[in-house]
């Protein structure tokens, strides 16, 4: 069984191939000077200087179009944007390192550190439905890391980003559920677990303490395949064995039911997620409400 609740603190993810692994106290002080004048100088020479403003980080940015939108990027909720990236060569020129998103929504979870510093706080400066070119330089930016040798070390990046969307997890639940077209909801538990039921069973109800045995089929909201399932999980209910979301989701079941169990991350894996059994990758990343698919099979 892979979804017990998790107690250690862990790393925020590495989501998209965005965030970089590199520390950025990096003992090379005067690279970030360099990759400044660097972008500047590229910005005269595509004349840019007179469309680009700065932060006092380092950051230089242009915001394209006025979105018609008021809703802003937003701190811990999940953002869909498309984006490219470019490093500036010693020669003043744009060089592609990643356009596997200009057109592909990528979706992260909008957490600090979750993303290289300038381009976090690039998307913080973004409504929904606006672009933006930000230039980083490699203090803010992607440091000593090549992006797999396709770009030389402490380089300024140009991320050329659009923002689709920032979303509650009430919004994304709301989505999943129009777009799976899931039945009627039949109940909300008091942690927040939507039941939807398949189909209906005739046998006992589910209470606090007894032993069931269920099938089960576990999803994030966007995954493409479930990240756990088991065809007869037995479990006493009410125990804090497993994550609260499914617990009480199945509390309010009778045997025999089929339903989907749709649940925000608080009564889910929160703010810590789920890491694979080795502790290299998110199975289930921070701030991510689930879907279970499951069915009672019986109870003792």
């Amino acid at each position: 069984m892979k979804f017990k609740q998790l107690s250690i603190l862990i790393a925020v993810l590495l989501v998209v191939g965005l965030a970089s692994c590199t520390k950025f106290d990096d003992p090379s002080a005067g690279k970030a000077a360099e990759n400044i004048q660097q972008i500047k100088d590229y910005l005269t020479a595509n004349q840019l200087q007179d469309k680009v403003q700065s932060s006092l980080s380092g950051l230089y940015y242009i915001l394209g179009n006025t979105s018609t939108s008021q809703k802003k990027a937003t701190a811990g909720e999940e953002l869909e944007f498309t984006y490219e990236i470019y490093y500036i060569n010693p020669s003043g020129q744009a060089v592609l390192v990643d356009s596997t998103n200009k057109t592909k929504s990528a979706y992260i979870p909008f957490l600090s550190g979750v993303v290289i510093p300038g381009l976090e706080e690039g998307l913080l400066l973004m409504r929904e439905g606006q672009s933006a070119d930000f230039f980083i330089p490699s203090n803010i930016g992607f440091g000593n890391d090549t992006r797999n040798g396709k770009m030389p070390e402490y380089s300024p990046v140009i991320f050329k980003v659009k923002l689709i969307r920032s979303r509650t997890e009430a919004e994304q639940i709301d989505d999943y559920v129009q777009i799976k077209n899931l039945p009627a909801l039949t109940t909300t538990t008091t942690g927040g677990t939507r039941v939807y039921h398949i189909t209906k069973g005739t046998g006992a109800t589910i209470t606090s303490g007894e032993t069931v045995t269920v099938a089960y089929t576990a999803n994030t909201l966007r995954g493409k395949e479930p990240f756990d399932k088991g065809d007869a999980l037995t479990f006493k209910t009410g125990s804090s064995q497993y994550i609260t979301g499914f617990d009480e989701g199945i509390r309010s079941l009778r045997v025999g039911d089929k339903a989907i169990l749709v649940f925000p991350s608080s009564a889910g894996y929160g703010s810590q997620g789920s890491f694979d059994q080795n502790k290299q990758y998110y199975v289930v990343p921070p701030y991510t409400p689930l879907a279970f698919e499951v069915t009672v099979k019986s109870k003792q």
